[in-house]
Parts: structure tokens; C-alpha cells; sequence
């Protein structure tokens, strides 16, 4: 019975200019290759720093990564679409596959940026309703005017009309999936 006595490995890759890869390319050749010379110059790191504390990568952290190939026209779309988003390709790529995964994607901070200070606006119009409605209040008390009651609903009304839409705009900060829904 055979036995795999070589330890398990993993691979990584890295983005490099093309100069610098050229360069690399040069160095690498009479040393063994690319991987040769990563995986030495890695060790020596490692070694060098072997005193030192290491890090823990954090659980909710992804380190699953997944290679697809987009055709041109598609790459296009998708290039629209996640600038409509204000995100790169990964980013939007990744908020949708999660979306269809009934995970919860986040909002795209573009979105959050653009929602924050309607929603901010809409509390201070809130705000001065309230105040708006005490002062009536405290106006129909002291002068016994009956009329005023008119303008009281009217302003109840549209109190109630500014907490529904902060509710809305909340709802939306919190993630907009409507955007997410795509015919199966």
C-alpha cells in the first residue's frame, strides 16, 4: 500500500506589473523557475520572522476563491452594472451570487452615501413637525382656539407620512434586494 508522504499544499497567486514580472522572470530562470524562487524568498520571510507572533486569519474572512470566464459582451454588462452600484466586477459579481444564496449581501456604500442625508433631512423635517405640533398644542391650551385643530391634523398627517418614509429609506440603507430579483 502506497502512501503520500509529500505534504499537503496550497496554492497562491499575485498580481504583478508587467516590468516586474519580466523581471522576476529574469532572475527566476537560472534559479529554478517562478515557483522555485517564490517559495525561497517565502521561506526566508518566514524564517527571518519565525520569532515573531503570528496572526490568525479571521473566521469570517473568505479564502474560498472561485475562477469563472465572461465572454466580452458579458464582461460589458457587467461592467455597467456594477458601476450603476458604484462596485467593481468582484463586488457586484459576489453581492449577487450571495443574493441568490439568500445570504445577506450588503449595501453598496454608493447607495448608503446617497440614502444617509435624505434620511437625515426627513428626521429634522420630523423634528420640526414635533415641535410645530407642541406649540399648536400648548397655543390651543392657553387661548381655548378651536380653530387650530384643522392645522393639528394636518400636521399629525404629515408626521405620519415623514416616519413612513424614514421607515422606507431605512429599509432601503439596510439592503436594497429588490434590485437582486432575477427571474429563475
Amino acid at each position: 500500500m502506497a502512501t503520500n508522504t509529500q505534504p499537503a499544499t496550497a496554492m497562491l497567486s499575485i498580481r504583478l506589473d508587467t516590468g516586474s514580472l519580466a523581471a522576476l522572470d529574469s532572475y527566476a530562470v537560472a534559479r529554478g523557475g517562478r515557483s522555485a524562487v517564490m517559495r525561497q524568498m517565502i521561506e526566508q520571510m518566514l524564517e527571518e520572522n519565525s520569532g515573531r507572533p503570528l496572526i490568525e486569519p479571521s473566521e469570517g474572512a473568505s479564502c474560498n476563491r472561485v475562477s469563472m470566464r465572461f465572454t466580452d459582451a458579458e464582461i460589458a454588462v457587467i461592467e455597467y452594472r456594477a458601476s450603476q452600484r458604484s462596485t467593481n466586477r468582484a463586488g457586484w459579481i459576489k453581492a449577487l451570487v450571495r443574493r441568490h444564496l439568500s445570504l445577506k449581501s450588503r449595501v453598496d456604500d454608493g447607495l448608503l452615501d446617497e440614502l444617509a442625508p435624505i434620511r437625515m433631512q426627513l428626521l429634522r423635517i420630523g423634528r420640526n413637525l414635533n415641535q410645530a405640533m407642541k406649540a399648536a398644542n400648548l397655543r390651543m391650551m392657553e387661548d381655548g382656539d378651536r380653530q387650530i385643530g384643522n392645522d393639528m391634523r394636518r400636521i399629525a398627517d404629515m408626521r405620519m407620512e415623514i416616519s413612513e418614509q424614514v421607515a422606507a429609506v431605512g429599509e432601503a440603507m439596510q439592503g436594497d434586494a429588490s434590485y437582486w430579483a432575477v427571474a429563475d
